[in-house]
């Protein structure tokens, strides 16, 4: 697993990042280590009093959040300590066990969602205007019986792509079209 710099991640830029559940799956012993990195890190620049101090805590809290925010990354869990570090989500009064971590992730979560939100809808939107276009070319509009103008196109040359009407000719049918009407 590379490291980047955390100062340069966003959101948006997690949100296309690893999924820590694929990363277990495909080597869990290297995603362990990268977690446990981070939250060691995390704690010892925090430099509480009463902290996670054994494996068995630290293991603990992994495994807690893991269960708790199955949908983060990688990336997610390095910007969340990151924040954790800079006290975005508050100063920790010399205290940080499992509970600051399940705060700040649930905190980190909450700021997550408007943008994954909006992330997906644009998804959403390209996906349709995709799809739009894509049964624009399988439907055909033009080559039926009810426009004589098309009906010079049969069905199945048009699914094979032969004689298609250019953009201009369907154009110029549905400006007479409009004339007819008026």
């Amino acid at each position: 697993m590379q490291e980047q710099d955390v100062s340069t991640l966003t959101v948006e830029t997690c949100f296309k990042g690893t999924n820590v559940q694929t990363a277990m799956k495909v080597d869990e012993v290297a995603t362990r280590a990268a977690l446990v990195a981070m939250i060691t890190r995390t704690v010892k620049f925090i430099d509480a009093n009463k902290t996670l101090t054994t494996p068995e805590e630290i293991s603990l809290t992994i495994n807690e959040l893991l269960k708790t925010y199955p949908c983060f990354t990688i990336e997610d869990w390095r910007l969340c300590c990151y924040h954790m570090a800079k006290e975005v989500y508050g100063p920790y009064y010399e205290r940080l066990k499992l509970a600051q971590f399940v705060e700040c992730f649930g905190k980190y979560n909450q700021a997550k969602a408007p943008i994954v939100q909006t992330i997906r809808d644009m998804e959403r939107q390209d996906f349709e205007r995709e799809m739009k276009e894509a049964i624009r070319y399988l439907q055909p509009e033009y080559a039926t019986q009810t426009n004589p103008q098309a009906a010079r196109v049969s069905a199945p040359e048009w699914m094979r792509g032969e004689d298609r009407l250019t953009y201009t000719e369907r154009e110029e049918m549905e400006n007479r079209a409009k004339q007819a009407k008026q």
